[in-house]
């Protein structure tokens, strides 16, 4: 991840469709005090890249969901799924497996 990577928690609904957007900010009450306040089970991290770069995930992405899946659980939420997008390229954590 890098700084001008844009970071989003997308809340979604049981069918996981997406009920609202926030954006994953340094300071993780305020993020999650805003998750909270919108009531779901599942979150989906977007990570939003500058086209033309790699949409591979790095080791400190691969780290960011697996901290992210950890803080979840006690609050009995879940992560749905790490999307990384490059312009048009997209990798998802989900479909190769790595959830």
């Amino acid at each position: 991840m890098t700084d001008r990577d844009t970071l989003l928690l997308a809340l979604l609904d049981t069918d996981w469709r997406p009920r609202g957007i926030v954006p994953l900010q340094p300071d993780w009450r305020g993020t999650f005090g805003r998750i909270l306040s919108m009531d779901g089970q599942w979150l989906a991290l977007i990570q939003q890249r500058a086209a033309g770069t790699s949409c591979l995930p790095r080791p400190d992405d691969i780290m960011l969901t697996r901290l992210l899946a950890r803080r979840l659980r006690p609050l009995d939420m879940h992560l749905a799924d790490h999307v990384i997008q490059a312009g048009p390229a997209r990798f998802s954590f989900r479909a190769e497996g790595l959830l």
